[in-house]
């Protein structure tokens, strides 16, 4: 048994995903830019998406509980001609960054009916060892995070080409999501041997409005690819498998409840997620995790407003264990610096199990 006195970050998320209660509600991000850490922490780190120093010295002054870890690896392959710079990532694609955008220019093949052609990406460019320094300098608790075959196959082939490729070549989109995903589930097993905690299916496959594929598409090349990856994961390694995606969930909550997911972030409330009406539903088998608003209240609030919605969201969503606190998505530059202290300094106040 776990005592309450002296627990450590590990412990209270464990609890949180065992839908017990800790000493107190953990908290954390997914993510958090380097532009608000920087300024919070007063330095200058380098904005890369990833840096132990920076990442772990904002989520001590935060007092955070979890940190989320993956590797995406890309080449560089140079500059275009307009400037800007040009990658291949690991899953094949070429694309070009303009500031925070970026834009494919080569998809992974050059014709959709060459997907049985397609090769999976090589495990071996794959690195674990930022997990592996945090695991072993840290005592976070380590969401491991791998991609999704929705969000993995958008960002390859661009949003419009995916969504149309989904309709009239649901057969290769399979076949491709097939693939991926044994590429993904070997990266998840590389990360929790390097010592994570969990593993995070990042996987956005909503709109504000609802989903981005019809109900018949999802159970063709999605649904049946959560439940392959969660069950190989989980033979490897019985530790939670999380999902998260934005926007609006709720007309396939019970299709993703049915994969065997052990959590769910991020609970976007400006997409109709509402955290009681969840909590009611689903909150004795699914985690929670999020459902702090970045839209309206962590960008434009006043610190006060913003302590009044870290209390009410505490005070549905913790009773009884099974909830984590964050944002709706990530610690993002946009958030003022005071919105941001008082959001965690209210949660460490206000967010004691009695």
């Amino acid at each position: 048994m776990i005592s309450k006195s002296g627990m450590n970050k590990k412990e209270r998320v464990r609890l949180a995903l065992s839908h017990s209660e800790p000493d107190r509600v953990p908290k954390g991000e997914i993510c958090i830019e380097a532009g608000i850490a920087n300024r919070l922490l007063h330095s200058d780190y380098p904005d890369d998406y990833q840096h132990y120093e920076r990442d772990r010295k904002i989520r001590e002054l935060l007092k955070m509980d979890y940190i989320n870890i993956g590797d995406w690896p890309t080449e560089f392959l140079g500059i275009d001609e307009q400037g800007y710079k040009h990658f291949r990532s690991v899953y094949g694609e070429e694309f070009i960054v303009a500031g925070k955008t970026k834009r494919v220019v080569h998809p992974p093949i050059s014709s959709i009916r060459e997907a049985r052609s397609y090769r999976v990406p090589d495990i071996g460019k794959v690195s674990n060892e930022l997990i592996r320094r945090f695991s072993e300098d840290n005592d976070f608790f380590i969401f491991a995070q791998i991609g999704g075959p929705v969000t993995v196959l958008d960002e390859t082939f661009g949003m419009e080409d995916y969504l149309i490729y989904t309709v009239t070549n649901t057969v290769e989109m399979g076949i491709l999501g097939d693939k991926i995903m044994e590429f993904e589930t070997e990266k998840a097993k590389l990360f929790l041997y390097a010592g994570a905690d969990a593993v995070l299916i990042g996987d956005d496959i909503s709109y504000n409005s609802g989903p981005f594929l019809p109900p018949r598409i999802m159970e063709e090349i999605v649904f049946p690819f959560y439940q392959r990856t969660i069950r190989e994961i989980k033979r490897y390694r019985d530790v939670p498998v999380l999902l998260h995606s934005d926007g609006n969930l709720m007309p396939v909550f019970d299709a993703i409840m049915a994969c065997g997911f052990d959590g769910l972030h991020s609970l976007q409330p400006s997409a109709g997620m509402d955290i009681g009406e969840i909590k009611k539903r689903y909150g004795d088998v699914l985690c929670l995790i999020g459902n702090i608003d970045l839209d309206y209240v962590m960008t434009m609030c006043t610190p006060g407003e913003v302590e009044k919605v870290v209390k009410r969201t505490i005070d549905i969503a913790a009773p009884g264990g099974g909830y984590i606190l964050s944002t709706c998505n990530a610690l993002i530059d946009a958030i003022p610096d005071e919105n941001a202290l008082t959001m965690y300094r209210t949660a460490d106040r206000y967010g004691l199990y009695r």
